[in-house]
């Protein structure tokens, strides 16, 4: 009986360190493995956005106006939808300016 729990402990004991060895091996391995080229230009990529979203137009979201763009505004500044002719307002496209706000 003595003799047999030892075996039962001995086994679950072995058991423990074969896995134990196992999830260690494949964390190296993961670790070990270099980031393939699509992770690294995508990541890159978000990088590149992120700085270039602050001035450009992205569909119809209105771009942040600049320090030198409201540097006269004694108030708040805010980039607005503006008219490209100012005759026709309706039917003309619109471009966004910086407009010094009360």
């Amino acid at each position: 009986m003595k003799h047999e729990m030892m075996n039962i402990k001995r086994r679950c004991i072995t058991i423990f360190f074969l896995l134990f060895a196992l999830l260690l091996g494949n964390y190296v391995v993961q670790a070990s493995r270099p980031r393939s080229i699509e992770n690294t230009v995508s990541l890159l990529s978000q990088v590149h956005l992120l700085n270039s979203r602050r001035r450009h137009m992205i569909g119809s979201t209105a771009p942040t106006c600049t320090y030198n763009e409201c540097r006269g505004c004694r108030y708040k500044c805010r980039a607005e939808q503006v008219p490209v002719e100012g005759n026709d307002p309706i039917n003309s496209a619109y471009h966004y300016r910086c407009v010094c706000h009360r």
